[in-house]
């Protein structure tokens, strides 16, 4: 199947003017392109038989206009013989194109932007031999086009910024480039910026010269390192840092970490530089691999699009995701920069140093960094508990996503840039990770590290596989299981989506168990496609824990197996299989089992871990939403929480209310609020609302129940809030303006916010446009949107399409914050519809965060009539973009809540109507 257009190619030289040319684009990505006599066959993908060596890049950004002019030299090696070169190149104005071979110019006829596939062809009317050319075009771009490629951030006192922001495929909105990770090449950049700004690129500056106008100087950077386009980075700014130097310990050279920041920020670069400077010399320690450039800068950028981005050597973060302000900063925001900051790093080596060839085996880079971010801050910071929060932060979420069959394998072919961005979601970054984990439980966790670090070794400077990880690893998974394939073993987990479900039955003898495996789905009518290799069966690592305590002990379930025996010691009378929820799979025992479990628990075992705590709520509660287990289990076993005193468990049981309560809805949701009352009462009131010196964890878990009792509507913790909250607020019109501790402000202006009048609001949204702390502007945000008065939050979304008012990089999280308010959903819903189309202009669909809008929007969906509007919504704007795998996966959900409605709604409810006292 083909379509045949006809393309309106922009003429860019006066010599054989193209008035037309007829393309032919099929479903593989590749585009047929007839040009008078020649036929050209293009795809996506570039040719690899034509490849970069080195680019000398130079780039003028003005400032005050917000446009820019570059030149880039690029040597490129071909080893094909044809008439044409073509490379990447979007939104950029190329004025010259000239080509060389031995400072020979060679005559280029014509050279066309192809604008279907952000390609620049260069056409010659000779055939080129193959060897080494220089390519060199001038150019020139917008900095206000967008916050990807290279672009202007503005800042206050009209002051301007200029910065970049490559991955995945926007290097080629600053330069024309071959813009795919497999295409590593060195790089000599010079930038000119204003006499008073700094320059920043991957690498160091080398010389500085003033030009003839006084006003702006030429600084050039010491060639880079082979990397791949996604990485370059350049940025021009007035900020100042702070510095550290790095111990390597012997391990290569020590070298300086910076931070900087905007002049009147520095006091809050103090603890990502910390952690920084740790973490990185932690990956040092753990890759046993030199840091392989001479400095490491990291900068916080006021406006950008993600939360941050490993360019190497320089590293761009959002304010929120990089400044802590000691006075406003809560322990969940350090949490969470200290979390992005030892993300990034991990990058340096895994991602940087070594790359996938192509973005199918993004998780190579994101789901390593993932899990490499928690080892990080579990060895430098341990009272986190961090692997303990994995299982909140990374693990449990993504389950859900990966329970459905609108998700992917973590290994997933892509070829647009439309697709390529849509895979940076859950499944590369968390489902990697938590395989890394389950990897590493079973290899062993120095047998890993030393895997990797032989990884990083053999690979350097380099572009990999997945198959290229395990086979640095598999030597020593062979020590371990000499008869086991640990490539085949990864392809079950990395090749077919999903996961399984072990069920558990007893055994003939009194201490074994009997067990299979199949697929888990929420949905149980969800028809499972037989389109793997592997018919979704999974070779399963099963670990134990028992009376007797954990078993060190594996037993393999392979997946052409229809079941597997596991004896337990003598002695034991109940089993937990799963230990600390390493194992990416679901388990359902019978129900005599689950009742022992719930006793254990009740009874505070000192055999179940935290990680096996919250493991049991997380299962037991989506197993009985999938009707494998009825919900009266689920709910008998989370009454054990009213004797649970840690935040991991407390944090997967506030997500699962959380989630009941949607269901429910309204007046539904008065019985399961009076339930969790009941069970947060007791830790409720060993908590204070006054300013304690507590520990990061402990503050965590008093910020959960505080959060928690309050949603609950405790009627304690709902007067205390409105009290506090009226007390800060009003206190604002005098000289002494109270402060709320920085942990409970979260939580204190949101809930002090629900009943909220029109006059309140308004003072605390002139207290937020006041406001110039991005930590403390994210809680305002989110605050302002709690009131259930619908014409309040009609008038915040209005207000925050102003760019004045809302910066873009924030706009589509207030939108969620309103839409995950009850009385917005509708208004949101009703707004976004009706202005999609400004929307997508704003952001355009290749935005992975507007594709992901729609989700957020109508996660709490349950009716027919919504599933039609959706349906019928899709269908007035088919094309999705980086958003059509969210769009199927928000249909599915809303299907799923329809079925849950029916058949769990009345079950839930009446076992809360039969429990209201414990």
């Amino acid at each position: 199947m083909y379509t045949c257009l006809t393309l309106r190619v922009r003429n860019l030289i006066t010599r054989n003017i193209i008035t037309k040319s007829f393309y032919r684009i099929n479903y593989s990505g590749s585009l047929n392109l007839t040009m008078e006599s020649s036929k050209i066959k293009l795809s996506e993908r570039l040719s690899s038989l034509v490849r970069p060596t080195h680019y000398n890049l130079f780039l003028r950004p003005d400032l005050k206009t917000g446009h820019f002019e570059g030149k880039v030299k690029i040597d490129i090696t071909t080893k094909e013989e044809k008439n044409y070169i073509n490379l990447h190149t979007k939104f950029l104005d190329i004025t010259s194109v000239k080509v060389f071979k031995n400072d020979e110019e060679i005559e280029v006829v014509k050279y066309n932007e192809i604008k279907q596939i952000e390609q620049i062809l260069i056409n010659f009317d000779k055939t080129l031999d193959r060897g080494v050319y220089k390519i060199e075009i001038d150019f020139n771009g917008d900095l206000t086009q967008s916050f990807v490629g290279f672009y202007l951030s503005r800042l206050n006192n009209n002051r301007t910024m200029v910065a970049s922001k490559f991955e995945p495929t926007y290097a080629r909105q600053a330069f024309p480039c071959f813009d795919e990770p497999d295409f590593k090449a060195t790089y000599d950049i010079t930038l000119v910026k204003p006499v008073s700004y700094v320059a920043l690129s991957n690498m160091n500056e080398i010389s500085s010269e003033p030009e003839d106008n006084g006003k702006t100087e030429i600084v050039t950077f010491a060639t880079s390192v082979p990397m791949s386009t996604y990485l370059a980075c350049f940025v021009v700014c007035d900020f100042d840092f702070k510095q550290n130097e790095i111990n390597t310990n012997g391990i290569g050279n020590n070298f300086i970490l910076r931070s900087f920041a905007q002049k009147d920020q520095m006091h809050k670069i103090n603890f990502a530089q910390d952690i920084g400077k740790r973490a990185t010399e932690f990956y040092i320690k753990y890759y046993e691999v030199p840091f392989p450039l001479p400095k490491l800068d990291m900068i916080a950028i006021p406006d950008y699009v993600s939360g941050a981005t490993e360019h190497w050597g320089l590293i761009t973060y959002r304010e929120t995701s990089f400044l802590v302000d000691e006075a406003t900063a809560s322990s969940i925001n350090k949490i969470n920069v200290a979390n992005t900051v030892a993300h990034e790093l991990a990058h340096m080596w895994f991602g940087n140093l070594v790359t996938m060839k192509w973005w199918d085996d993004l998780w190579l880079n994101e789901g390593f960094a993932s899990y490499m971010q928690a080892k990080a801050l579990n060895a430098i910071e341990p009272s986190w508990t961090t692997m303990d929060q994995f299982l909140t932060k990374t693990m449990h979420s993504v389950l859900v996503t990966d329970a459905k069959l609108s998700s992917h394998s973590i290994v997933q072919t892509v070829a647009t840039p439309d697709e390529i961005t849509a895979i940076f979601d859950s499944i590369s970054y968390n489902k990697g990770a938590s395989v890394l984990r389950m990897l590493e439980g079973f290899i062993g966790e120095e047998n890993f590290r030393r895997g990797v670090s032989d990884y990083l070794k053999k690979y350097k400077y380099g572009n990999t596989v997945t198959q290229d990880l395990l086979s640095c690893l598999e030597p020593y998974f062979r020590k371990e299981y000499p008869d086991l394939d640990i490539f085949y073993i990864m392809d079950t987990w990395t090749r077919q989506m999903g996961y399984p479900l072990l069920t558990v039955e007893k055994g003939d003898d009194v201490n074994q168990y009997v067990i299979t495996q199949k697929r888990f789905l929420l949905d149980p009518e969800a028809i499972s496609p037989n389109d793997t290799e592997f018919k979704y069966r999974w070779f399963v690592p099963i670990t134990y824990t028992s009376s007797n305590g954990p078993s060190k002990n594996i037993t393999w379930f392979p997946d052409a197996k229809e079941k597997v025996h596991l004896t337990v010691e003598e002695g034991g009378n109940w089993v937990k299989i799963n230990n600390n929820q390493v194992g990416y799979y679901r388990v359902n025992y019978p129900l005599d089992l689950w009742q022992k479990l719930i006793e254990q628990l009740k009874a505070k075992s000192a055999q179940l871990s935290i990680s096996d705590r919250s493991h049991l709520l997380d299962d037991v509660f989506a197993l009985a939403e999938a009707r494998v287990v009825p919900y009266d289990i689920a709910l008998s076993l989370s009454s054990y929480l009213r004797v649970e005193e840690d935040y991991v468990p407390w944090e997967t049981a506030a997500s699962i209310f959380k989630s009941l309560s949607d269901r429910l809805a309204n007046s539904l949701s008065d019985n399961l609020n009076i339930y969790v009352q009941q069970l947060v009462k007791p830790l409720y009131e060993k908590q204070s609302w006054q300013k304690t010196k507590l520990g990061v964890i402990e503050s965590l878990l008093r910020t959960r129940i505080l959060a928690l009792a309050t949603r609950c509507q405790l009627p304690d913790a709902e007067a205390k809030v409105r009290n506090m909250f009226l007390t800060w607020l009003n206190s604002h019109d005098t000289d002494n303006i109270v402060t709320i501790e920085t942990d409970l402000r979260d939580l204190v202006y949101y809930y002090g916010m629900k009943s909220a009048t029109h006059q309140e609001w308004d003072k605390l949204w002139n207290i937020y446009l006041k406001e110039e702390d991005a930590q403390e502007q994210t809680k305002l945000r989110h605050a302002l949107a709690a009131p259930r008065d619908t014409s309040i939050l009609r008038k915040y979304l209005t207000l925050a399409w102003d760019e004045k008012n809302i910066r873009s990089q924030d706009y589509l999280n207030v939108v969620g914050y309103i839409s995950n308010n009850p009385s917005g959903t509708a208004l949101v819903w009703e707004d976004v519809r009706t202005r999609w189309t400004e929307l997508v202009n704003r952001f355009t669909l290749n935005s992975r965060y507007l594709g992901n809008l729609i989700p957020s929007i109508t996660d709490s969906f349950n009716t027919p009539l919504k599933l039609k509007e959706m349906e019928e919504f899709f269908e007035q704007y088919p094309e999705a973009g980086a958003g059509e795998a969210s769009r199927r996966r928000a249909l599915e959900t809303v299907r799923n809540n329809i079925k849950w409605t029916d058949h769990n709604q009345a079950s839930v409810l009446d076992w809360l109507n039969n429990h209201q006292q414990l």
